[in-house]
């Protein structure tokens, strides 16, 4: 069912390259900064693109996991990511509405190891081995579409002035 994709760069000393990370609590993809390729120790590192979803093998447990904005296409990870892409089954951005459920957290703790949970690592195979039930793909896109509209309508909401002009208490 996953569609995990390894997208191995040569990095280049003088070339500047983009690198991002998840924040945890499903706070999404974020930038990490933009460094030259001598200035990153760790020459270990993968392309990601817009639209894929990415976990943090260190700290899913806490929801470091993320959909890839296209503000944030052609950025690079650490092989301390899985980078996930849409297949014919499910789709980058159903993962990151499922992911945020307390199924998939749960999922996500008994598939990791380790004594300290702040330590924990996710162990991607065996994460690979379980199951779960996700409805057509046909049925995903109109799931992610409510989800998408639910949030458009909280935004504009948020938007909109809670005062008129005039009111006494605007002032």
């Amino acid at each position: 069912m996953v569609s995990d994709v390894v997208r191995p760069i040569d990095m280049k000393d003088e070339k500047e390259y983009q690198l991002v990370t998840v924040k945890r609590r499903n706070e999404g993809v974020v930038s990490r900064g933009i460094l030259k390729g001598k200035d990153i120790l760790v020459k270990n590192y993968f392309e990601v693109s817009a639209g894929d979803f990415i976990i943090s093998k260190r700290q899913v447990i806490h929801g470091a996991n993320g959909y890839v904005p296209k503000i944030l296409d052609k950025s690079v990870v650490s092989n301390e990511y899985l980078i996930i892409e849409s297949n014919n089954e499910i789709t980058t951005k159903f993962w990151t509405l499922i992911s945020r459920t307390h199924e998939m957290y749960q999922m996500f703790f008994v598939s990791s190891y380790g004594v300290d949970v702040e330590k924990m690592v996710f162990n991607v195979a065996d994460w690979k081995k379980r199951s779960i039930t996700i409805p057509l793909v046909s049925e995903q896109n109109k799931i992610v579409e409510l989800f998408e509209c639910i949030d458009n309508l909280i935004a504009l909401h948020q938007r909109k002035p809670l005062c008129k002009e005039g009111d006494n208490y605007a002032k």
